[in-house]
């Protein structure tokens, strides 16, 4: 009889699932719901995050730590499990019995203390362990998937966690891009767009209003592009979840979409459903043709254009401030036939978008993490800092003051980390912006925040209302035109009882600098 389970979310991350908080896997739920369907009682079983099993690891009768990450990133919301951290756990851990599952297996890659590897179906071994259920069906899967849905509630980021939600399973390309582990998978389905809307129904009445159809490689060729799958999907969701605040997805196959003539309907089907601010991750990979055909990618640049041509166009009106869906462009280098004129070739290729007048939403650039016998081209690091830093300078800085303009009103945005007097947060969705807000916030406390400047990759904002008789000396600084002096000025003169009280004290050009900040003049009390 097992009495303890101690179940760690070592976060994952692969081309088709993200589980690095704010988001949580469905794979740590089917986990959890496994072990609720073998008779492990609730009570029984310790779940701990990656951040959490640092600090300390119980021991008990079974140790389960689901982890990986097969594509590279870096986080702000927490860090995934190392394959170090997870071998020194299994030794560390006098539990008799420890698996480790997920991506980190399926990639071929071992570490050593534990007793169980599985990289597939983990959560169905785990079930066929503890009652003999005798592997796949997708009755179990569904079963799993609710049980499973209780565990939101005990993330250490609830209610403020987006629940990653996976329609199939598997890259559905006969053949697939020669870098991507999704090619080594031999476990694919297909769940119902009943079966997710019936999970987003036990997520939302434990809580879950944060929601993202993120676990698939392309969520247009969810059924094969059926049209009429994709609505029943999305409408399913929203009446299973009224009052949910996102709806994002992630991977979208860009060749596909333009191939495609229910394209443009399908994203039409999005953007009417949706929440504002969402993404359409294109993994066009490279724009340099000897590097596209010797990896098999695919999509080519020309088709790639028309896709965001075409997002642009269905998905670039605006609701509540935000575009309601944008293209996201990633690029790998270290890939197999790079040379040194891919740099170039793929600046080229986003000029031409940024001087089309395109939107793009996010530009991920990273180096391949090669897996089996994939071969990692040599990367200068120099040259590659140049090139990103020429991305951020001439693309990145442009688009954000497009995308968000000054003025911009963010309703919600989480605080998740202080350095020094700036605190970093960001709204819940897909790829969400990072937002630096002046002064030491309250951590996963929401605020209304304000767009003030942009940065390269990230912007400055305000909490809203900013109320100039309670604004801290940071958030004074933050305001451009307002330095040390003027900054000090305006905390002596306070309390302000309105626009001509402060032109009267301290002139004209501070009140014409700060009438476009100022929102609120309540006095502050003495």
């Amino acid at each position: 009889m097992i009495r303890q389970v101690i179940l760690v979310d070592g976060h994952i991350d692969e081309p088709s699932c993200l589980g690095v908080p704010p988001y949580i896997s469905p794979h740590i739920r089917y986990l959890y719901g496994a072990l609720l369907m073998g008779g492990v009682r609730e009570e029984n079983i310790i779940y701990l995050t990656a951040e959490e099993a640092r600090q300390q690891l119980p021991a008990g009768d079974w140790l389960i730590v689901l982890g990986g990450t097969t594509v590279p990133g870096k986080y702000l919301g927490g860090q995934p499990l190392s394959r170090k951290e997870m071998q020194k756990m299994a030794n560390n851990n006098p539990t008799p019995e420890k698996w480790l599952l997920g991506p980190i297996v399926e990639a071929g890659i071992r570490p050593g203390g534990f007793n169980h590897y599985v990289g597939e179906g983990v959560a169905h071994q785990v079930l066929d362990k503890l009652q003999g259920t005798g592997g796949f069906s997708r009755d179990l899967l569904q079963g799993m998937a609710l049980r499973g849905a209780s565990l939101i509630p005990r993330h250490p980021r609830f209610p403020y966690v987006v629940a990653e939600l996976e329609t199939y399973r598997g890259c559905r390309r006969p053949s697939q891009c020669f870098f991507c582990s999704d090619r080594w998978r031999k476990l694919r389905y297909i769940r119902q767009a009943e079966e997710v809307a019936a999970e987003v129904e036990e997520l939302y009445r434990q809580g879950g209003r944060y929601f993202r159809l993120g676990s698939q490689p392309d969520l247009l060729n969810y059924d094969d592009g059926q049209p009429n799958t994709l609505e029943r999907l999305y409408k399913g969701i929203r009446a299973a979840a009224p009052d949910l605040k996102v709806l994002h997805l992630d991977n979208v196959e860009p060749g596909r979409l333009i191939r495609s003539p229910e394209g443009p309907h399908l994203l039409k089907i999005i953007v009417q459903h949706n929440t504002p601010g969402d993404i359409a991750s294109f993994g066009l990979e490279s724009a340099d043709p000897q590097v596209i055909e010797a990896n098999n990618i695919a999509v080519s640049p020309a088709e790639c254009k028309k896709a965001v041509e075409l997002v642009n166009e269905i998905g670039g009106v605006r609701k509540n401030g935000l575009p309601a869906l944008l293209p996201g462009l990633n690029f790998l280098h270290g890939l197999q036939g790079e040379r040194r004129e891919t740099v170039e070739i793929n600046l080229d290729f986003l000029r031409k978008l940024v001087q089309k007048g395109l939107l793009l939403r996010r530009i991920n650039i990273r180096q391949v993490i090669p897996h089996g016998n994939y071969r990692k081209q040599p990367v200068a690091r120099g040259a590659f800092d140049q090139y990103k830093e020429q991305v951020n300078r001439e693309i990145n800085r442009p688009l954000l003051q497009k995308v968000f303009p000054r003025g911009l009103i963010f309703q919600e945005v989480i605080p998740e980390k202080i350095q020094g007097n700036l605190t970093f947060g960001r709204p819940l969705g897909t790829y969400p912006v990072r937002i630096g807000l002046p002064g030491k916030k309250e951590l996963f406390r929401p605020l209304q925040v304000k767009i003030i400047e942009h940065g390269y990759r990230s912007l400055t904002g305000l909490q809203y209302p900013f109320n100039l008789n309670r604004a801290s000396h940071e958030e004074l600084l933050a305001l451009p035109g307002i330095g040390q002096k003027r900054a000090a000025e305006l905390i002596l003169q306070r309390p302000f009882r309105g626009p001509e009280d402060l032109k009267n004290r301290l002139g004209n050009e501070v009140a014409e600098i700060m009438e476009e900040y100022i929102d609120c003049y309540q006095e502050v009390r003495k």
